[in-house]
């Protein structure tokens, strides 16, 4: 077990259910912390192992960004081509969103998460293949087609849609043989509400009125398909990690292109494809009910930091405050910078 100030921060900030998941760092091949935290069960005393399995919700963003561009390598997918070209049954998307804006959220397609009860209401049902388009089919577009930037799981869903039109398959197969196998990601798939997932750690949130611990509130992952059902454990995420500095799945041309700031976010942040650019790094995060996820690169030093865990309302912020890093000892400095990127 890891031992230091670091250590014993996380130890403690478990205890006070703050943090319960697993946390790695590594820099290149080197992991120089993995730790798992917390309960995986609350219900059955089972706590969170090293390969824990957990769902990662928009950590799925960038794997489905590396599909299409798979495709895109293949000369089976045009960047720059409208979506309808692809879908031409789904005659409500407008014909001048592309592929492109799909990848960098700025086609201004409304996010079906964000829409007044789908939390209370629309969640609970299933929306099989592109049926989910039938909850934004109408709307006004929240503004034109690359003038803009708002993130939209429902974008992201159509990606997965227009994947599986192109590669006669379904989205998962495709993600699993293009990706998964062959980088031995044998920890990491997706899931649905009937599936049995060995090791999946169940989600928990806290109650606003008492804070006491609670299940999360059911919902329908299916839902998130493209934008947001993967699951997976720690130790697999940085095997896919290090495929994006060896180009072992895509070539270095497509991965300069998939981390070009394609669209500004705010002054420090930009997307690419599939991710938040920043100054150092990049990255991705996720929620969903019960989960919450963190994934950061700093390239120039070859730094990894992944965060999973089965607390929703956990806060960035919070797990590493920034006055931490003035008590650190100097024999712990090494693991301080990589834990630069949680504050």
């Amino acid at each position: 077990m890891p031992t230091g100030p670091i250590a014993g921060h996380f130890a403690a900030f478990a205890a006070e259910q703050k943090y319960s998941g697993v946390i790695l760092a590594a820099r290149a091949e080197e992991i120089l912390f993995l730790q798992a935290y917390g309960m995986a069960s609350c219900e059955h005393g089972v706590p969170n192992r090293p390969d824990t399995k957990f769902y990662t919700a928009s950590l799925t963003k960038p794997v489905t960004a590396m599909a299409a561009l798979i495709l895109m390598e293949q000369g089976e997918l045009g960047l720059h081509q409208p979506a309808r070209h692809y879908l031409p049954e789904l005659g409500c998307i407008d014909e001048r969103i592309t592929v492109h804006q799909l990848l960098t959220h700025t086609s201004g397609i409304p996010d079906f998460e964000t829409l007044p009860g789908f939390a209370e209401q629309y969640q609970m049902f299933l929306y099989r293949g592109g049926r989910i388009l039938e909850l934004v089919q109408g709307l006004p577009l929240d503004f034109e087609p690359g003038t803009g930037w708002k993130y939209s799981n429902t974008g992201y869903n159509l990606l997965g849609l227009i994947i599986e039109q192109i590669a006669g398959m379904s989205y998962e197969q495709f993600v699993r043989e293009h990706i998964f196998d062959p980088l031995g990601m044998s920890n990491t798939g997706f899931g649905d509400d009937r599936s049995i997932i060995s090791g999946l750690a169940s989600g928990y949130s806290r109650e606003e009125q008492t804070g006491r611990l609670v299940k999360a509130p059911y919902f329908r992952i299916e839902n998130f398909k493209a934008s947001g059902h993967m699951v997976s454990t720690a130790e697999d995420l940085l095997k896919w990690s290090r495929s994006l500095d060896s180009a072992s799945i895509l070539q270095e041309e497509t991965l300069r292109l998939m981390f070009t700031p394609h669209a500004p976010v705010s002054p420090l942040r930009s997307y690419g494809y599939g991710w938040s650019i920043y100054v150092s790094s990049r990255g991705h995060g996720g929620w969903l009910p019960g989960y919450w996820c963190r994934f950061r690169q700093y390239p120039r030093d070859r730094i990894t930091v992944i965060l999973l865990s089965n607390h929703d309302h956990t806060k960035e912020n919070g797990v590493l405050p920034p006055k931490f890093f003035c008590i650190v000892k100097k024999e712990d400095r090494r693991l301080c910078l990589l834990f630069i990127s949680l504050n």
